[in-house]
């Protein structure tokens, strides 16, 4: 799997107040707006985001720091139907949020650190011997006890009076996370020592916070994340959560990572595709966030089709695509935003393709990894105005086609339908030796336990690179301008009893390494007081 960008965000909501009513940002809000489209969403949340962002006030949804609220007059005004959600975490609290033991007034988070820690430290995780814990990757983020009435109230209460007095619609509830194995890195949550107990405790949370943000007529979208895993069924988790809540957000939606790669196919795509379709068969709004250059003309098709195959107008969701090279741009295009009007039936299977028709158009969707040609029931008009009377689709491509003067025929009557999808393969058994990774510059430290014999096997990306002594480490050199993605793995000399195998980022936007995670762990932020800014990261 590929590790994603970061972002880095800005936090002192003063220095924002004043980029925000006197740059570029708010001569943007005030300029004439471009037509709203409904089912689109802007994400614009990292450093210079708000002011770089082009025509918010075109989207139907946007994502917003708390103090990014002097933005939101002029974008109503602009579009009376944009719904501002105010972007917080639900499970940590940021250390560098707060100074001389006061909180800053627009927090990330919805229980500041200063307050926590001198009247709630009860409030902050612990391993088994009383250490507080904090993300493995953001030192300054510290757990929260997310299962704890007292701090269930208190976010709730901070949240929505932030939300009254910026005039949001709606709460972005990040790090909603059926795991967090990713953050402890190997430690041990005393409270919540399972998985299972941890998804608990985060579905008591939802339980008290949704219905309390909704019934205050507050959206309550959380960033869920439900990776699948043998233990639990990810998709009955995540339709049980969102009864709590006015729907949910998916981060890496119809691809993984933010480079032109990693299009979800076969089982993958009947996955990830399957929450968008619990989410709409329960009436609630699904965000699709999608990350990929600015230059993806695939990927933006691609995600397009994807969304518009399964969206329900009615429930209001709306797909967000981010650019990565970097994100602080107008991310608009008109290729991630086609508009076909509104959906005339269901979508139908097209031999191995999908489609579904609309008043305007048609879009089809080839979740295969072969190339695909259909043939069409009219002509269409393809990309650049070209007449088409059959497309042909490339592995994990998506085509959106306009109508000519005639409206598309209905779909055929549906097929019965598919057999389910066999279970994922079970997971390998466990090997007794343990990989972990650190990364300095390109540099790759690898330490490990349990590799039996006096030698031990390194090998990148599949290729054995070095025999070395079995002294537990070994450093992988990669050339100064390394970037990508780097899979490691060790092995006894000469045999095939070897680790999991862990992979790490290089160069990009980002530089991350860890245990073998599931693709589809969400977005984190963080402040980190060193670098004075918030982070954010893929994972």
């Amino acid at each position: 799997m590929n590790a994603a960008g970061s972002r880095r965000f800005a936090v002192f909501a003063a220095v924002l107040a004043v980029l925000v009513l006197s740059g570029p940002g708010g001569q943007q809000a005030a300029s004439a707006a471009s037509s709203p489209q409904a089912n689109i969403a802007a994400l614009r949340i990292c450093t210079g985001c708000a002011q770089s962002g082009g025509d918010l006030s075109r989207y139907g949804f946007v994502v917003l720091n708390s103090w990014d609220a002097p933005l939101l007059p002029a974008l109503k005004a602009a579009n009376p139907g944009l719904k501002a959600l105010v972007y917080k975490n639900l499970s940590f609290t940021v250390a560098g949020a707060c100074s001389g033991g006061v909180d800053q007034h627009n927090l990330p988070a919805g229980v500041g650190y200063c307050d926590a820690n001198a009247n709630h430290p009860d409030w902050f995780l612990t391993d088994p011997s009383g250490n507080r814990l904090n993300s493995a990757y953001f030192p300054g983020s510290w757990m929260m006890d997310v299962g704890n009435p007292a701090y269930q109230s208190k976010w709730l209460s901070n949240v929505l009076a932030d939300v009254h007095a910026g005039g949001w619609d709606g709460v972005f509830m990040d790090d909603t996370n059926a795991d967090m194995s990713w953050h402890l890195n190997g430690r041990t949550i005393a409270k919540y020592p399972t998985s299972a107990a941890w998804r608990a405790a985060t579905r008591s949370m939802l339980a008290a916070v949704g219905p309390g943000l909704t019934s205050a007529g507050v959206l309550a979208v959380p960033n869920l994340s439900t990776p699948w895993a043998s233990d639990y069924d990810a998709q009955a988790t995540w339709k049980d959560w969102i009864q709590f809540t006015s729907g949910a957000a998916q981060e890496f939606y119809s691809k993984w990572g933010s480079t032109s790669s990693g299009w979800f196919a076969g089982s993958d795509w009947t996955f990830r595709q399957q929450f968008q379709a619990i989410t709409e068969q329960a009436g609630k709004i699904f965000l699709g966030i999608t990350y990929a250059p600015s230059t993806d003309t695939r990927s933006m098709a691609w995600a397009r089709a994807n969304f518009l195959l399964f969206d329900e107008p009615a429930n209001h969701g709306a797909l967000m695509y981010e650019l990565s090279d970097p994100e602080a741009q107008d991310p608009y295009s008109s290729v991630w935003a086609a508009d076909v009007g509104s959906p005339t039936g269901a979508r139908f299977q097209v031999g191995s393709a999908w489609r579904r028709n609309f008043s305007a158009g048609t879009v089809l969707v080839n979740p295969t990894s072969s190339t695909l040609t259909v043939q069409l029931d009219q002509p269409y008009l393809g990309a650049g105005g070209t007449l088409m009377s059959s497309v042909t689709l490339g592995p994990t491509s998506g085509a959106i086609l306009r109508s000519t003067l005639q409206p598309p025929a209905p779909p055929p009557a549906p097929p019965p339908p598919p057999p389910p999808p066999p279970p994922p393969p079970p997971p390998p058994a466990p090997s007794s030796i343990t990989l972990n990774l650190t990364i300095s510059g390109t540099s790759v430290r690898l330490n490990w336990s349990g590799v039996a014999g006096s030698r031990a096997d390194v090998f990148r990306n599949a290729t054995r690179v070095a025999t070395t002594a079995n002294d537990g480490s070994y450093t992988d050199k990669l050339p100064k301008r390394a970037k990508g993605t780097f899979s490691y793995k060790v092995c006894a000399a000469g045999t095939q009893t070897c680790s999991q195998t862990v992979s790490v980022g290089i160069g990009g936007l980002a530089q991350y390494a860890g245990h073998a995670v599931s693709p589809w762990t969400p977005l984190m932020r963080f402040y980190e007081p060193q670098a004075g800014r918030f982070l954010a990261r893929h994972r």
